[in-house]
């Protein structure tokens, strides 16, 4: 025997904050920053030329990825604190790679041949706004949409 659903309701309720909801978001918060950062902090600087304009090919890649990576968490948790979790643990693990080492910046440098490179601000920036951005986009249109009862 089955029972019929409403039109337009699903029978399925997603679990998003017992304890083992939240550890499972973490979990996987965690394991995409870790790549994110992996990731970003090797690719920021890589260019593609195309009709001798050299494009910021790794800027626009880490953009893509965190974008992709929040999208990810959300709507496999239904859960705004994986996007949060990656927000804040990004700068956090991306702390050892800032420092200076014997030869200078490890990757990303300050200064190359006396050039500023902004490129190492600007992946930072991409790496801790996009998923607050996301969360707080989430934020406002989960607030805007009509509630059913």
């Amino acid at each position: 025997m089955s029972v019929s659903q409403p039109p337009g309701e699903s029978g399925r309720t997603i679990d998003t904050a017992s304890l083992g909801a939240r550890l499972a978001q973490a979990a996987m918060a965690i394991v995409l920053t870790i790549v994110s950062v992996l990731l970003m902090l090797t690719t920021h600087r890589l260019q593609l030329a195309l009709g001798g304009i050299d494009l910021p090919a790794g800027l626009v890649f880490g953009a893509v990825l965190q974008i992709v990576i929040c999208v990810f968490l959300w709507s496999a948790t239904g859960s705004r604190f994986p996007l949060l979790l990656v927000g804040g643990l990004w700068g956090m693990l991306a702390t050892p790679f800032l420092g200076e080492s014997i030869g200078g910046g490890v990757l990303l440098p300050a200064q190359v041949a006396d050039i500023p490179q902004i490129s190492g601000w600007i992946v930072q920036g991409l790496g801790i706004l996009i998923p607050f951005l996301m969360a707080g986009l989430v934020t406002v249109l989960g607030r805007r949409a009509p509630r059913r009862r």
